[in-house]
């Protein structure tokens, strides 16, 4: 009798236990699993947003170094045309 009792008392804790793996899968994993998988995603879309404004700020610069470059150049010719006068 005393070997059956152990073994209802083993099978009720490990169905208690069981319960309580499922409920704590259930309340706690799978909703930190979906809001890391929507994390990820958002993160992703800022990835591309700032990739996106990354290269048109590169273009922006190139075009403003080009202009400086040439701001440059007619100063120096102007400056060299007043010389020369």
């Amino acid at each position: 009798m005393y070997l059956q009792e152990i073994t209802w008392i083993i099978a009720i804790i490990s169905f208690m236990g069981s319960i309580a793996i499922f409920l704590f899968k259930k309340i706690v994993i799978e909703p930190l699993q979906k809001s890391i998988q929507s994390l990820d995603k958002t993160i992703q879309q800022l990835e591309r947003s700032t990739n996106k404004q990354l290269d048109i700020y590169d273009k922006e610069i190139e075009l403003l170094k080009i202009q400086a470059t040439r701001h440059e150049e007619q100063l120096k010719t102007l400056f060299n045309k007043k010389e020369g006068a």
